[in-house]
């Protein structure tokens, strides 16, 4: 089995090298199927992260949300105890870069978990059940142990394996809808 660090290498290495024609049939393939989706329609809260280089990128998500007037939370991590919170994006939202080279409201009040209807869960790797390999720090699976509402990821098909080449643990909580291209 694989260390989880050698599959996230693998991983990242396979969606920077995808071609661009194939990632944005994808892209808008996983586009189209969240928002048939029934998560999608019946949420009126969506968390979901600002995107960086490789990943998905959420800004479609984002200004579709605001199309369908759905309120959009992102995360704020707190490095001590690595957990974060979802603060609204709004107009007024001032975003900073994180350590991690993601942008992260500085400003703004918090949602409950209670109030955030569908959570859009990034991650490196995913299996069809849900299994998912993050980028290490567990913020996820912190947030989601207690977390009641829906759960969705957007998987290319890079992302996606037939079973866990990584070991999986109890802590390592999985998404309830894995959206796939294919």
């Amino acid at each position: 089995m694989a260390t989880k660090k050698a599959v996230r290498e693998q991983i990242i290495s396979a969606l920077i090298s995808m071609p661009a024609d194939i990632r944005h049939f994808q892209a808008t393939t996983l586009y189209e199927r969240l928002f048939e989706s029934q998560e999608w329609n019946r949420s009126q809260t969506v968390a979901v992260t600002l995107s960086t280089g490789f990943e998905l990128d959420t800004q479609p998500i984002i200004d579709a949300a605001k199309r369908a007037r759905k309120q959009i939370v992102v995360p704020r991590t707190y490095n001590a105890d690595r957990s974060m919170q979802f603060i609204p994006l709004t107009p007024e939202t001032v975003l900073k870069e994180s350590e991690f080279g993601i942008l992260e409201p500085e400003n703004g009040i918090a949602v409950t978990k209670d109030q955030i209807d569908l959570v859009i869960v990034p991650g490196l790797g995913f299996t069809k059940k849900g299994v998912r390999l993050g980028f290490g720090g567990g913020y996820y699976d912190r947030f989601l142990a207690d977390y009641q509402g829906r759960t969705v990821t957007l998987a290319f098909e890079a992302q996606m394996f037939k079973e866990p080449t990584w070991k999986v643990i109890d802590t390592d909580i999985l998404v309830q809808h894995v959206i796939t291209s294919h």
